[in-house]
């Protein structure tokens, strides 16, 4: 379909979340987080340093995920 001025492909706008899936992804962002911290130092403690990391970086991913949820709760842009 042929869009105003021949435009094919535009983003579609950003659409914001509401303040209940912001509050549900804080909620399992952090328990992700927490889960992965003890799970990379269990990895460590039975000598498996590749599985450590990988659960360490998925660590950092849903520490920063909670992060912009948090910021959108309290109504902040990133």
């Amino acid at each position: 379909m042929k869009q105003r001025g021949g435009v094919y492909n535009q983003l579609a706008p950003r659409r914001k979340n509401s303040p209940k899936l912001n509050k549900a992804l804080l909620i399992i962002n952090s328990v992700l987080f927490v889960c992965s911290l003890v799970v990379g130092v269990l990895y460590i403690h039975h000598g498996e340093p590749r599985s450590s990391i990988s659960m360490f970086l998925i660590s950092v991913v849903t520490i920063f995920n909670a992060w912009a949820a948090w910021r959108a709760l309290q109504r902040r842009p990133l």
